[in-house]
């Protein structure tokens, strides 16, 4: 059967980066990479982007994977997905934000968006690794009222029940164990919302698409 992948983004970020290496995945199928402030348009509608409902597999990765999953409702049975460093609340204690210090944030990056990228690259330096740069120039041609609206999202909305999915179609789950962004245990708790997935830890990767997948 003739695959079509669709990609969602994490927070902030650009997957057209690595595009040639994560078509390798399935070389022969056709991908689409979703920009940031598409899917930030359509956070309450994605599958009324141009491809969802046709696609045989939609990879979502971080904050793409939480759309996707608050989404699940309009998922066609037979769709696969594909889960990146998902977590069921990004405001956990696990993680470095509440959601009142997120929600704040997300109001002052609406007008100056340099200080919370500069927080959040010094927060995960090592993990950044060679890609800090062009992560950092792509977040910075996005929109600050799309970036801010992406944090309210964030702050606002979690997982805390049962996600029920009676169709044909796989749910993979890949996290990775060095991941700073997304601690393993962010996402090794959906395991109770999502019984019917696979849940897969990469020991040697950390949050980047190109490390989990491959």
């Amino acid at each position: 059967m003739y695959e079509k992948w669709i990609w969602l983004p994490d927070w902030a970020s650009d997957l057209s980066l690595w595009e040639d290496d994560l078509m390798e995945v399935s070389s022969g199928a056709e991908h689409t990479f979703v920009g940031y402030e598409d899917m930030i348009a359509h956070l309450s509608s994605l599958y009324e982007l141009d491809g969802m409902k046709d696609a045989t597999h939609v990879v979502g990765w971080g904050f793409g994977a939480m759309a996707l999953l608050k989404n699940s409702e309009k998922r066609p049975k037979d769709q696969n997905w594909l889960l990146l460093s998902p977590f069921a609340n990004f405001c956990s204690e696990e993680n470095n934000w509440n959601q009142q210090n997120l929600m704040f944030i997300a109001t002052q990056t609406k007008s100056s968006v340099d200080p919370f990228l500069n927080a959040f690259m010094e927060l995960f330096e090592d993990e950044f690794g060679d890609w800090v740069e062009e992560w950092r120039g792509a977040a910075k041609k996005m929109s600050p009222v799309a970036l801010g609206e992406g944090l309210a999202f964030l702050a606002q909305n979690q997982i805390d029940s049962e996600i029920p999915f009676d169709g044909s179609g796989e749910t993979k789950v890949l996290y990775g164990r060095m991941d700073q962004a997304i601690k393993p245990s962010m996402t090794s708790c959906l395991k109770d919302y999502l019984p019917y997935a696979q849940f897969k830890e990469r020991p040697k990767a950390g949050h980047w698409p190109p490390m989990l997948l491959f």
